[in-house]
């Protein structure tokens, strides 16, 4: 068997060894560097992850809330229809539970109420029931109630099982439609449940509330309108 020479195995030792001590140093150091470097970068990746899913959280959260949730006191705006400031209210045409069609613009001459509400609200029974009340005493010719349903996948029995436990009787002068594609509700961007909306007889946007309306002030302003 062959031999190498102490000469040869000092010069593979000096060639294939790990280098001096120096130079391991060296390496170590910046092998150490870099996983400390790498861990840096990856806790502000963290830290920017967690801070973004805070922000879509609490956004998502506020947006929710104030999109679904009914107000729980009426904030009303009115607008003057003798200085010109008012809207043209957007025509529509809305399927009725008594089985007949109401259509906005046939209204031409006559004051409007529009009562946004869900029979899965909680406080839309009440709201329901002044709203019956205030067109019971306007006692004024042509004006029409209008509660619109606004829970698209509501069918007409669900409207009807809510208008017999809510107990508004059968000869309130209302009526009461399903807003099945949403439109209505976009068109007079209502953004929380029990909004009331009075229209002139000229087919304009006299009054505005986000929220229901206390029946004797509604049938005041019915009855100045018309």
């Amino acid at each position: 068997m062959a031999h190498s020479s102490p000469s040869e195995s000092r010069k593979r030792s000096r060639t294939t060894g790990a280098g001096t001590p120096a130079q391991r140093r060296k390496t170590a150091t910046s092998r150490a560097g870099r996983r400390f470097q790498r861990r840096r970068l990856f806790s502000r990746i963290a830290a920017l992850v967690v801070t973004l899913a805070l922000l879509v959280g609490i956004i998502a959260v506020v947006r929710v809330a104030s999109l679904s949730t009914p107000s729980s006191s009426t904030t009303a705006t009115t607008t003057d229809p003798s200085i010109g400031q008012s809207q043209s209210a957007p025509d529509f045409t809305l399927p009725l539970l008594s089985g007949t069609t109401f259509h906005l613009a046939s209204q031409q001459g006559h004051v409007v109420v529009l009562y946004f509400m869900a029979p899965t609200c909680a406080t839309c029974a009440q709201g329901s029931r002044n709203l019956a009340q205030a067109a019971q005493s306007i006692k004024t010719e042509g004006a029409e109630a209008l509660a619109i349903d606004v829970n698209p996948g509501d069918r007409p029995a669900d409207l009807e099982a809510f208008i017999q436990s809510d107990g508004i009787p059968a000869s309130a002068p209302m009526q009461w439609g399903i807003d099945r594609g949403d439109a209505i509700a976009r068109a007079y961007n209502v953004q929380t449940l029990e909004t009331t909306i009075v229209i002139d007889p000229h087919g304009r946007v006299a009054y505005r509330s986000d929220g229901a309306v206390p029946p004797d002030q509604l049938a005041q302003i019915v009855r100045k309108l018309a």
